[in-house]
């Protein structure tokens, strides 16, 4: 399913999230971002937030369940979107980053 682009440098998860389309793919997306170990997935958020809006849903469903404060991943991955909350070049990334961290979580 990943395309090998030779211009497109972003991780192997965020080129499946960005090719997923069917229902299958976005489960299987999904799954991969679930089970993403913690350091990987602060390195990815900056892709992984830049993508589309149906997409970048799915993202924040899995954020939400790994940032709860009861989970061991939740002050790296909040710390990388405070991070990328005031130094992502990418507009889109920075306003992401800010409205996931204003909205509290279940």
């Amino acid at each position: 399913m990943v395309d090998d682009d030779p211009d497109d440098d972003s991780s192997t998860l965020v080129r499946v999230g960005k090719l997923a389309m069917t229902y299958t793919e976005m489960v299987a997306f999904v799954k991969d971002i679930e089970s993403r170990p913690a350091a990987r997935l602060v390195s990815d958020l900056e892709g992984l937030l830049a993508l589309p809006e149906a997409k970048h849903q799915l993202v924040v469903t899995v954020l939400r369940k790994r940032t709860r404060p009861d989970v061991a991943d939740r002050s790296a991955l909040v710390g990388r979107l405070r991070y990328l909350q005031q130094h992502a070049e990418n507009p889109t990334v920075r306003s992401r980053a800010l409205a996931f961290l204003e909205k509290p979580s279940s």
